[in-house]
C-alpha cells in the first residue's frame, strides 16, 4: 500500500519494476486472487471503457430516456469529417469525442467503467483513445496504463481529504485529470528513452 507518489517511485527505483506490476502486485496481496485474474479484471475494464465509446460514437449515437441528452459525440463525429478542429483531431477524435461519447451511454442507462464515478466516467476513456489512435499501442500497454492509473488512485484513497460533499464534484474531475497526465507523461518518457534523447528523470524504465 502507497501512501505518497515518492513513495511508489522510490519503490519502483529500488526494485526496478514499472509502476504497473507494483500496483499489480500490491492487488493481489490485498484481495487474495491470482495475477491472471487481476490482469483479467483490469482488462474487462478496459473493454468496457472502449465497448462505451464505440456505442455512444457509432450510428446516431445514444440518447438519455427523456431526450433531453445524446448524439454529441456523433455531432463531434460528423464535423471531423468535413472541417479541421482547432485542437486538433487526436483531441477532438480521439479524446472529446470518446469522452463525450462514454458520458452520454452512462445518460443512457448504458454499461460504463465508473472510474472514480459515472460523472466523471469519460475521462480516462477520452486519454486512452487519444493514445491508442496516436501511438497505435497494443491491448497490454493500455491496461498497465489502466494500472499506472489506479496506483495513483490508491495513494489519493490513502491521502485525507474532504469529501466530496464539502469541496464539489471538481474535486473527482481533478483526480481523473491526473490519472491521464500521469499516463500521457509516462508515454512521453518511454519515447524519449527508445529515442536515446537526454531526460533528466531518473524513471525511464520504471514507468510501463
Amino acid at each position: 500500500m502507497f501512501d505518497s507518489i515518492k513513495e511508489m517511485v522510490g519503490a519502483a527505483n529500488e526494485s526496478g519494476k514499472p509502476l504497473s506490476e507494483l500496483v499489480i502486485e500490491t492487488e493481489v496481496a490485498n484481495s487474495g486472487v491470482p495475477r491472471t485474474e487481476v490482469w483479467d479484471k483490469m482488462k474487462r475494464n478496459l473493454n468496457t471503457m472502449r465497448q462505451a465509446v464505440t456505442k455512444g460514437e457509432t450510428g446516431e449515437g445514444v440518447h438519455s430516456p427523456t431526450g433531453l441528452t445524446g448524439g454529441e459525440a456523433v455531432k463531434i463525429r460528423e464535423y471531423r469529417k468535413h472541417h479541421r478542429t482547432l485542437s486538433g483531431d487526436t483531441m477532438m477524435g480521439g479524446a472529446v469525442q470518446a469522452a463525450m461519447a462514454t458520458s452520454e451511454v452512462n445518460a443512457s442507462l448504458g454499461v460504463i467503467c465508473a472510474t472514480q464515478t459515472a460523472g466523471s466516467a469519460g475521462t480516462l476513456p477520452g486519454v486512452i483513445e487519444a493514445l491508442q489512435e496516436r501511438l497505435d499501442l497494443d491491448e497490454a500497454a493500455l491496461i498497465r496504463f489502466l494500472f499506472t492509473a489506479g496506483g495513483l488512485g490508491l495513494v489519493i484513497a490513502n491521502t485525507p481529504a474532504l469529501p466530496e460533499q464539502l469541496v464539489g464534484a471538481k474535486q473527482k474531475w481533478g483526480v481523473h485529470q491526473r490519472w491521464g497526465q500521469l499516463q500521457l507523461w509516462k508515454q512521453r518518457v518511454a519515447l524519449l528513452s527508445r529515442a536515446r534523447r537526454p531526460f533528466r528523470l531518473p524513471l525511464v524504465i520504471y514507468l510501463a
